[in-house]
């Protein structure tokens, strides 16, 4: 109930359009609102496509329900936005680590070839 209180104290108005007066309704809307929030708590990564177009299917319900949402609208977007910038990253990452890879085995050769060529000559190999 605690979450409920909060939600009202942060958005006294998102309620205030519902047309339903079944109290029933109500008690789904608000579990569906609680059911969103707390996938939108969740780390970006944990969640797919799909929960993601579940939300925005959620938000959208709520809406037209007449629930004033915009603000949930925002977070969604912000939670795509991370989770696209998260994949973006990792994809970058993991080119720059196989470039390291690359560059660590580059430097390995030439410093083997440095060793090889760093060889004083005997008496024998300049007579």
């Amino acid at each position: 109930m605690a979450y409920v209180r909060c939600i009202f104290e942060k958005h006294p108005d998102f309620a205030s359009n519902v047309l339903s007066n079944n109290q029933h309704l109500k008690s789904t809307y608000m579990n569906v609102l609680l059911e969103l929030i707390e996938t939108l708590c969740q780390l970006p990564e944990k969640l797919s496509d799909d929960d993601l177009a579940e939300a925005s299917a959620a938000v959208l319900y709520l809406s037209q329900v007449g629930l004033k949402v915009d603000w949930l609208e925002e977070k969604l977007e912000e939670l795509k936005e991370k989770k696209k910038k998260m994949y973006t990253g990792k994809a970058q990452l993991q080119r720059m680590e196989e470039e390291l890879q690359n560059l660590t085995k580059k430097c390995s050769d030439l410093e083997d070839l440095v060793k090889k060529q760093n060889v004083a000559l005997s008496f024998s190999d300049v007579v």
